[in-house]
This record gives structure tokens, sequence and C-alpha cells, in this order.
């Protein structure tokens, strides 16, 4: 005869064995964790190009969506046609895109080729006004020697120190060389991506529910979707806020070098408005090679910088960035330092970058789950009623 298992029973036996096995994924994942990292980055370096176009489909997005909407109201407003709106939309938004970047470029390139040739004329100038000091230090390192009055010259240590430095640069050249051909393949690479995505983002979506409806419980899926599209409102208002926020620190640093009549004001503004768009510490990475390329030119140029972006900074984070961002993170600083510090430390640029919104989407996913359980156990959900537990609970619980 068959015995029927208790419900509770299983449930807790259920329970148990997921405890078990997640207790073994864990330990599993501790050991081999140098494994399963580097075949992770590894997948990652493959998809990259991939990812990358995801990348930009998401922020070609807004701007086709306004084009298919002006589109609609004017050229098609009698007689619509979807595919050539969506077909215009990735167009044009690409063209933004594509503009953005040979802008950044054509600002870039000719301050920092600038800047290299003052660095090398006021290297020759420190060279030349500097002689009899390099001399001695050439001696103390034994390049050259006096035998009474006769120069020796030390061949055999310029010639090993010149090698080096030579195949030093050599390396370099080719580090750089495969960093920019790797660069413009992913970015040749993901335009064409997201082009495909963009022009049929609807079937792509629907594909997935479509996937997810047939592999989960109804409840499950549509608490999935859910969650999606929360990501993506938290991800799109974070970068496209942050991203204005850093457009807007930029002009005001450009507009100030100029009132203060500094050097170089387009090419700080432009290092400074990049490196804000990473929260927190973005604001010291952009200020510390901009102090430099100061100290260089006028010492005196670089501590009125160093000040005037710690005032501009402190407008940014107390006046314009919560005025543009709102509420799309939601944690706290302390989190956000965190966050940036993990992000940064696993994927480098993009992981300070995107870490923040990944951060706030985990943190509200963990403060529904708490809120949920917490609801069914008639207990109150807001943190301030626990500051006085467990009198205060208990209290609230004979209520």
């Amino acid at each position: 005869m068959k015995q029927i298992i208790p419900s509770e029973q299983k449930s807790r036996t259920i329970s148990y064995i997921i405890v078990v096995a997640a207790g073994m994924g864990m330990l599993a994942l501790l050991i081999y964790f140098q494994n399963i990292w580097g075949m992770l980055k590894e997948i990652i370096g493959i998809t990259s190009p991939f990812l990358v176009g995801f990348a930009l489909a998401f922020l070609q997005n807004p701007i086709m969506k306004r084009v298919e909407w002006l589109l609609g109201r004017t050229l098609f407003r009698r007689k619509p046609h979807p595919r050539i709106s969506r077909a215009l939309g990735v167009t044009v938004s690409l063209l933004v895109v594509l503009a953005a970047i040979a802008a950044f470029l054509g600002v870039m390139l000719p301050q920092l080729i600038d800047s290299i040739k003052q660095l090398v004329s006021l290297i020759t100038k420190f060279i030349n006004d500097n002689v009899e000091h390099l001399n001695e230090i050439l001696v103390r390192w034994d390049f050259i020697s006096f035998e009474g009055e006769e120069l020796v010259i030390a061949w055999e240590n310029i010639l090993s120190e010149t090698s080096n430095y030579i195949a030093f640069v050599v390396d370099n050249v080719m580090a750089i060389s495969t960093t920019i051909y790797s660069v413009v393949f992913k970015l040749f690479v993901g335009l064409i991506t997201a082009f495909y995505l963009l022009m049929d983002k609807e079937r792509f979506c629907a594909q997935a529910k479509k996937i997810c409806y047939a592999l989960m419980k109804r409840e499950k899926c549509e608490t999935l979707i859910y969650w999606t599209r929360r990501a993506n409102r938290i991800f799109a208002g974070f970068i496209s806020g942050k991203i204005l926020d850093s457009l807007i620190i930029g002009l005001l640093c450009y507009l100030g070098m100029l009132l203060f009549r500094m050097e170089y004001p387009l090419l700080i503004s432009v290092i400074v408005g990049v490196t804000n768009i990473i929260p927190f510490f973005g604001p010291f990475i952009g200020a510390i090679p901009s102090v430099l390329i100061l100290l260089i030119v006028n010492p005196y140029s670089a501590l009125w910088f160093a000040l005037f972006i710690l005032v501009l900074q402190q407008l940014d984070g107390n006046v314009i960035g919560p005025l543009i961002l709102g509420d799309y993170v939601g944690i706290s600083p302390l989190w956000i330092m965190i966050s940036i510090v993990i992000g940064g430390g696993l994927f480098g640029f993009v992981g300070m970058l995107v870490s923040v919104p990944v951060f706030a989407l985990i943190y509200a996913i963990i403060k529904t789950a708490l809120e949920t359980r917490l609801k069914q156990r008639n207990l109150p959900v807001h943190s301030s009623h626990y500051s006085e537990a467990p009198e205060k609970i208990d209290q609230n619980d004979a209520n």
C-alpha cells in the first residue's frame, strides 16, 4: 500500500534539500572560484562585441522612440508606416551616437596633441636649464666618467638602457595597436548588433516571454517580467540622468575655466565631464589628471582649479545630481561606495559605471522580498519600528 507523505513533512524535506544543495554549490564555488571566474571572463571577452551592441541599443532606444513619435506626428500622420519609421528612427539614433563619438574624438585628439607638444617643449627647456645637474646624475649612474680632464662615456650602460627603453616602447606600441583594433572591431560589430536589435526588438521581447511562460509557472514568469521592466526603468533613468548631469558639469567646468582664464579649458572640461559619469569616485578620477596637466603649465592655475573643482563637485553632489537623478538609486552613499569598489575591481570602468544601478536593483528585490515576508507575519515594514525592538514590535503584535 502506497504511503502518503504529509505535506508539511514534504515541504520541510524539500527545504532541507535546497539548503544542502545551496551549501554544496557555495562550497564548490569557493573551491573552484579561480577556474569559474577565468571561464566567465573568457566568455565575456568572446561575447563582448554583442554586449557592446546591447549597450548601444539601450542608449539608442530613447532617441529612436522620439524619432518614431515625431515621424508619426508629421510625415506619417495620415498613413502610418511602422517599418519605415523604425528604420529611420534606428538610422537617426545611430548617426547621433556616431556624431557624439566623432565630436568627442575631435575635441580630445587636437587638445591631447597640443598638450604633448607643450610637454615636450617644457622637458627640452628643463634639460637645457639643468645641464650641470643632469651631468652629475649621469656620473652618479655611471653613464659618464672623467679620467683627468678626459670625458669617458660608458657605452655599454647607455646601449643597455637604450635597448630596454626601445623594447618598452615597442611593447607599448603593440599593446596600443591591439587595443585600438579591438575597440574598433567591437564597436563595428556592436553597431550592427544594435541596429538589428532595435529593428526587431518587439519580436525578440515576445520570444523571450514565450520561453519564460513555457519553462516557468505563470506567477513566477509575471514576477520576472515585472522586475525586468523595473530594471529597465532603473538603468535607463540612472544612465540617461548621469549622462545629462555629466554634460552640465562639463559645460559649467568649461565656462568656469574660461572665466578664470585657465589653460586647456576644453580638454580638461571633457575629462571632468566623462569621468563624472562614474558615481562617487568620478570627480576625483577626473580631477587628478587635470591638476597634473595644469601643474606642468601653471602651478597657480592647478591650485585654483583644485579649489574650483571641489566647489563644482559639491554643487553637483548636493544640488544638480539629486535634482536630475531623483530617486532612481535610492541607496545610501555607503552602499554606493561598496558597489563601485567591487564593480570596478571586477569589471573596470564599465563595472564602476553600472555597479550602482545593479546594486540598486538587487537592493530593491531584497527589500521587496523582506517586506512581503514581514506583511505575511503581520509585522511593520518600516525600519523605524525596529529601532526599539523587541519591546515596540511586541506592542505592535499585541495591538
